[in-house]
């Protein structure tokens, strides 16, 4: 019980500090190593840079997108390989699968590619310049027209949709999506 209360008052005081690391739900180890952690660590799982560090480190390469979902860290990485990875990590940032993308012959991946390859910002550094004050939840690159980093973030309840110039580093707020609730299921 005393243990519960220290990691709810670690994770509010991180909270009410406004602290830039990714503040995420996770379960916590009772294995020795997780208990010597330092409380936060343990209750918060790994940050987007550590998920993202992992990552790379699974496959040599550029960040192209990282996200959480579902208490995973899902990451597509272009590798050295030229070939595009699907990465993904536990809550804790422990690679659980890789895998080649099955569908990367699309012929709009090669111009992805080239535009990821010269962008000036990473996806790291494009999710510090968005949200130095609140928690970083995805970041994907999109090299469509001009190269941008789209970013979703959190603070204080409200999420924010920013754009990140990857050549620049301009943090500007993003458009407003314009699907009228629209989940892309007309596809039966």
């Amino acid at each position: 019980m005393k243990r519960n209360i220290v990691i709810a008052s670690v994770a509010a005081a991180a909270l009410v500090t406004g602290g830039t690391a990714v503040a995420v739900a996770g379960t916590q180890s009772s294995s020795p190593a997780a208990r010597s952690a330092s409380p936060a660590a343990a209750s918060t799982g790994a940050s987007l840079t550590q998920a993202a560090d992992a990552a790379l480190k699974a496959v040599p390469g550029t960040l192209d997108s990282i996200d959480r979902d579902h208490g995973r860290w899902e990451a597509d990485v272009l590798g050295k390989d030229g070939k595009w990875h699907e990465v993904t990590l536990d809550a804790n940032g422990k690679v659980i699968d890789q895998r080649v993308d099955p569908d990367d012959s699309d012929p709009e991946d090669a111009a992805e590619a080239k535009a990821l390859r010269n962008a000036d910002v990473s996806a790291v550094e494009a999710a510090r310049k968005a949200a130095p004050q609140s928690t970083v939840t995805s970041v994907e690159f999109d090299g469509d027209h001009s190269p941008v980093w789209e970013v979703e973030t959190v603070k204080n309840h409200k999420e924010r949709d920013l754009t990140v110039d990857a050549h620049s580093g301009k943090v500007t707020q993003a458009p407003a999506d314009d699907d009228h609730g629209d989940d892309d299921s007309d596809d039966d």
